[in-house]
């Protein structure tokens, strides 16, 4: 915590909308805090991202503000914040909170216009544009990211080193509290070790495995005496249990179904597995961050590269990566289980 009675009260945009994103600028948020009132800042950042549930352990952030313009096309509802009058309206709000600085990672003019109307004396962002740059007054200003791969964690990173926050890359880490990683590892108790967490959410449908191919993995998996966990939100509930039904009944006992409305739950899941396999999604990202090795599945993406703990399989397409090629490359990797050959498969009337 910085001792400065001095340090500006600040607030964060963070622009991005997915959790992955989200959890990328985490370390550098850290850092802002660290140089600002009480070692603390507040983040503005859009719903879908999830920074309400993810930060709300994180000791350096006071608090969350949700930004809320245009939901991803799959919300098909109308954000709080579109529309000029809705901004200018949260402006206002931001004003009476009195905030001294304005730390935007985002290279969009519209932050800077924002935190300008609210009255912040102190405005750094990216400053991609001149247009961007009429709203700021805190350089230096960085270059768009042009080098292979995702651009936002490297163009987060620019910026912060830019601006002195850190001084090299820091690797995405979240916090999760200890009293949840022990309620999640009593609800978790019954499975065998080691424990395998199947990321089976992806936000948009070319990024998903097929559900039998996941239940193929879950299997495989099982039946080399691993145990299994489905980890996704809401949203994949029914997808879970079809892949637990598709698991011969012999080895059900060995998969658990974890489907929760709490990302942090999710991330306790996480912390307490061996392992984790998933699409590129913000559950993979969220598992190298509490420093789960994982292997994602990248057959219309390219594959992240910015952190250790996390290995990648690719293919042309989502449809030709199997579960062989799968088990196959966790053998290669050393994963936890594979160190010999599968245990016998339980009977099972589901098998002939």
């Amino acid at each position: 915590m910085t001792a400065d009675p001095k340090a500006p009260r600040t607030v964060i945009v963070h622009h991005r909308s997915g959790i992955g994103d989200l959890v990328w600028h985490v370390p550098y948020f850290r850092a802002v805090a660290a140089t600002s009132r009480d070692g603390k800042a507040t983040v503005i950042a859009r719903p879908s991202c999830c920074a309400s549930d993810i930060l709300s352990a994180e000791p350096s952030i006071e608090a969350v503000i949700e930004f809320d313009r245009r939901p991803r096309p799959g919300e098909r509802r109308r954000g709080r914040h579109d529309g000029w009058r809705a901004q200018w309206r949260f402006a206002a709000e931001l004003r009476g909170r009195g905030f001294e600085r304005a730390v935007i990672f985002s290279g969009r003019m519209r932050y800077g216009l924002i935190a300008w109307l609210a009255g912040i004396r102190q405005r750094a962002g990216f400053g991609f544009t001149a247009g961007e740059r009429l709203f700021l007054n805190q350089p230096p200003f960085i270059e768009p990211h042009r080098g292979p791969g995702n651009w936002v964690y490297p163009e987060a990173t620019a910026f912060a080193i830019a601006h002195g926050f850190v001084a090299e890359p820091q690797l995405p880490r979240l916090y999760v509290p200890e009293a949840l990683r022990e309620a999640i590892s009593e609800r978790l108790q019954a499975l065998p070790r080691p424990r395998y967490a199947l990321a089976i959410g992806a936000s948009e449908p070319r990024k998903r495995w097929p559900i039998a191919h996941f239940a193929e993995l879950a299997r495989g998996l099982a039946e080399r005496g691993c145990g299994v966990v489905l980890l996704g939100g809401a949203a994949e509930a029914d997808d879970a249990e079809a892949i637990l039904r598709a698991v011969p009944t012999g080895l059900r006992s060995a998969v658990n179904v974890l489907t929760e409305h709490s990302v942090l739950c999710s991330a306790a899941a996480l912390a307490v597995s061996d392992f984790c396999v998933g699409n590129d999604t913000g559950m993979l990202n969220v598992a190298a961050a509490v420093e789960c090795a994982s292997l994602g599945l990248f057959g219309a993406t390219r594959p992240l590269t910015h952190d250790p703990q996390l290995h990648a399989i690719e293919g042309e397409s989502m449809d030709l990566i199997e579960s062989g090629h799968v088990l196959a490359r966790l053998a290669l990797l050393g994963a936890p289980g594979f160190a010999g050959p599968p245990m016998p498969t339980p009977p099972s009337e589901d098998r002939p």
